[in-house]
């Protein structure tokens, strides 16, 4: 159901009556939404000049005949919260906010921004410090500079952070179909998330593409996700900002704050959202799926006129995990008979220059080859003559219309693929588009839009709705937990720890509770890497080499730390395991409960093998991240090595997980590391533990 900020968006981006407030800065936008088509009431307000572009112009909001549905602002920022009082007595749907000057600037700005957002009220406004909007739709556009696009009546609804990217997007030369561009600037009343909530509901929006520098509110980020997986509306991300040079532009661009790009990752995976890692892979995922229905399966019938390309297309296709199924006998024998002597029947399939362009020839191949199995996606690879080099240009095309004629016959997407981007003009584009196929540019980009296309597909079916995630920010008190008692902790909670005895003198030592060999510790909440200062002792064999070492231990210590500010401990040494992992639990004040699993012990840091998830995760979701870890490979029995039971190793995590997701034990931060795995069991070796107080 849309929500009231979602139904008064409508008024605003379907705008039939606009008005343009400002001066020189308001020729280019004038003329793009005449450009642009647009039919409708258009004024323009300025105190001081009689008209501007041909249009009249009132000298104030008080003197307009038709209240509008969409005003644009160009005025000095200090100007800018009286002209939007004024319209809002207008009765103005909504506004587009050009000027900057406002957060972005620092803490004056800042205030300007908080008067913005009160001038406002319940009437929604674009920006500050943004370009606008684009509805293709409607032929609408309050945009402040020369504009590109192309429509064929739907397509993707783009929105950035970043005005200069929204319009290098809408100058490429890759026919993304698109039905709304947006620019969101400073986002101080309609946020990214409520275009995601507003967009999911219009038909006619095929895909969603978000430009992400930082998120304004995790949970509403989080609730219209949802909704749009519900209704089944793809959202492609393109996360920037993840450098250390990267986090400070992006302060400084928007004032935004740019999170974890992990938990980033994690956030978009467990909401079904497809992250992908730059522009061109963005711009050419929101192309293949505005031009097709979700892809279920993974298989993948492939042709080339080219044993070369056949190759690259296997090559890149292997690296994602598609699927391009061997021809079954049948198939095989008939794809001979049809197929020049030269041909080798093969997927993908190369059917060679003799029959190339010659209908009657290819298309035969093309009917029996996708016939022949289940196919998710049928790709031709073509890359077209340069301009004025046309006379093989029809030899192409008659490949190209055969091809899509063929697969739409049997209900397989038909996508034309070149293998260098630029080798596929506009008009072919656009001419393809019109005959139902997908014009892709760049073989790599073209095969991981139809993996990503796939994974959502899959991910429609599996996803678990993530919930509120949010924690208001406490000035709470934490109490950190020396290593022995935190384990001690653990073990009361049903969490396996090895045998282990406190000691402060040598008289603790005569009545051992662990049996040799054993391992003695000094543990502080001050301490957290004890190897680095010699405060760990392994393979103690008897009672006379742990005294001495104790002594020498404890002498050590004492000139560190104070009495009192950590203990001394023995344990007993665990059995070698199957594997060791690190496992990390906190709260983050803005995504919420963070789950952090990898490869532990002394390559926990040097490696980096992780999976991050937020918590609420099922048992599926637990699975899916440990499967990622390359210390996974080994858990499951390499080499015919020992295995772990996976369904006792999630009984055990879950158990830790649920552990510190109970809100009564207050806990604000657990790492087990290492994590010793055995076959059917989890043992706590070290830990760092603090609760709120």
């Amino acid at each position: 159901m849309k929500s009231p900020k979602s139904k008064s968006l409508d008024r605003l981006f379907k705008a039939k009556s606009v008005v343009f407030v400002g001066g020189r800065d308001l020729f280019v936008p004038i003329n793009e939404i005449k450009r642009r088509g647009f039919r409708g009431n258009v004024d323009v307000i300025n105190p001081k000049r009689k008209e501007i572009m041909g249009i009249k112009c009132s000298k104030s909001a008080d003197d307009l005949i038709v209240s509008p549905d969409a005003a644009f602002i160009a005025v000095p920022a200090k100007n800018v919260v009286n002209t939007i009082r004024d319209l809002k007595k207008a009765n103005c749907g909504g506004v587009v906010c050009y000027s900057a000057g406002f957060k972005e600037t620092g803490k004056d700005g800042l205030y300007l921004e908080k008067q913005l957002l009160d001038a406002c009220g319940d009437m929604p406004l674009i920006g500050p410090n943004c370009y606008g909007f684009i509805n293709y739709l409607d032929k609408l556009a309050l945009w402040p500079f020369a504009h590109g696009g192309f429509s064929p009546g739907y397509g993707a609804a783009v929105i950035t952070q970043s005005g200069m990217l929204s319009s290098d997007i809408l100058m490429t030369q890759r026919s993304l179909p698109l039905s709304f561009m947006v620019s969101v600037g400073n986002q101080a009343v309609v946020s990214i998330e409520d275009l995601i909530e507003y967009f999911s509901f219009n038909n006619k929006v095929k895909a969603i593409g978000v430009h992400i520098e930082g998120i304004k509110n995790i949970d509403q980020f989080i609730r219209a996700s949802n909704m749009a997986m519900k209704i089944g509306k793809p959202i492609v991300a393109l996360k920037t900002g993840k450098s250390k040079i990267g986090k400070r532009l992006t302060k400084s661009h928007t004032g935004s704050l740019s999170g974890d790009n992990d938990v980033f990752a994690a956030l978009f995976e467990q909401l079904g959202i497809i992250e992908v890692d730059n522009p061109i892979q963005f711009i050419e995922t929101l192309k293949f799926l505005s031009l097709s229905n979700p892809i279920n399966g993974k298989n993948i019938i492939g042709f080339t006129c080219s044993g070369g390309g056949a190759t690259m297309v296997a090559d890149t296709s292997d690296k994602l995990g598609l699927t391009f199924p061997l021809f079954n006998k049948r198939a095989a024998t008939n794809l001979k008979e049809k197929l020049p002597a030269i041909a080798t029947v093969s997927n993908p399939l190369d059917y060679t220059t003799p029959i190339w362009g010659v209908p009657e020839k290819t298309k035969p191949v093309f009917r029996e080859a996708i016939r022949s199995n289940i196919f998710s996606v049928a790709i031709l690879v073509q890359d077209f003559p340069l301009d004025g080099l046309d006379e093989s240009e029809p030899m192409y095309l008659n490949d190209s219309y055969a091809f899509t004629e063929e697969s739409k016959a049997l209900k397989v997407p038909p996508v034309i693929c070149s293998t260098f981007p630029e080798n596929i003009n506009k008009e072919i584009r656009e001419n393809l588009i019109k005959k139902g196929a997908i014009p892709m540019q760049g073989i790599e980009q073209c095969l991981r839009a139809i993996a990503s296309a796939m994974w959502f597909a899959k991910k429609i079916k599996t996803v678990n709705v993530l919930t509120q995630t949010h924690i208001k920010s406490e000035k709470n008190k934490e109490k950190n937990f020396n290593e022995f008692d935190g384990k001690k902790y653990l073990e009361k909670n049903g969490i396996h720890i090895p045998t282990s005895q406190e000691v402060n003198s040598k008289k603790d030592f005569f009545n051992l509770a662990p049996s040799f060999p054993l391992s003695l510790k000094f543990s502080s909440p001050k301490l957290l890497h004890k190897t680095e200062i010699g405060a760990v002792k392994l393979n103690i064999q008897d009672k006379k080499s742990l005294i001495f070492e104790f002594k020498k231990l404890k002498k050590s210590i004492d000139t560190k730390f104070k009495k009192g500010e950590g203990k001394f401990f023995v344990e007993e040494m665990a059995p070698t395991p199957i594997a060791e992992m690190f496992l990390s639990l906190r709260n983050d004040k803005n995504f919420g409960k963070i789950l952090v699993l990898g490869m532990g012990g002394i390559f926990a840091e040097l490696f980096k093998d992780t999976s991050t998830l937020i918590l609420p995760a099922s048992r599926n979701q637990l699975l899916e991240g440990l499967s990622k870890l390359k210390i996974f490979k080994v858990m499951t029995g390499y080499r015919n090595s020992k295995k772990i039971s996976r369904i006792k190793l999630l009984n055990q995590l879950m158990k830790v997980i649920k552990l510190f997701e109970d809100p009564e034990n207050k806990l604000s931060y657990l790492e087990i590391n290492p994590l010793f795995v055995y076959e059917e069991d989890i043992v706590a070796i070290d830990c760092v533990l603090s609760t709120i107080e």
